[in-house]
């Protein structure tokens, strides 16, 4: 099943066993396979706002080149977000098909 949601200038897409982000600024697309992706967030602020990182994993943290990954959601699109980060991790876990 493809899941996927738009957030500011980023399309966030699950297929599968493979996380992208797709800009509508640029040519920025990057894929991912679940088990390499990683997911930073922190929130709600003063104004309701969160704030997420989409990145790899890289030595049990977040690649430091996630900042260009980042996005700021409101409480609905939070919710969606949460959703789409769960699904990805039920993926990861979930394990790859056997041949």
């Amino acid at each position: 099943m493809v899941r996927e949601m738009k957030i500011d200038h980023l399309y966030l897409r699950l297929d599968g066993r493979v996380f992208e982000v797709l800009s509508d600024e640029s040519e920025f697309a990057m894929r991912m396979p679940v088990e390499a992706t990683c997911f930073a967030a922190k929130g709600p602020d003063r104004n309701g706002r969160y704030k997420a990182q989409i990145g790899l994993l890289r030595n049990g943290e977040l690649h430091q080149g996630a900042r260009r990954c980042q996005v700021e959601m409101d409480e609905t699109q939070w919710l969606r977000f949460s959703a789409l980060v769960a699904a990805t991790h039920q993926a990861r876990d979930a394990g790859p098909e056997p041949w």
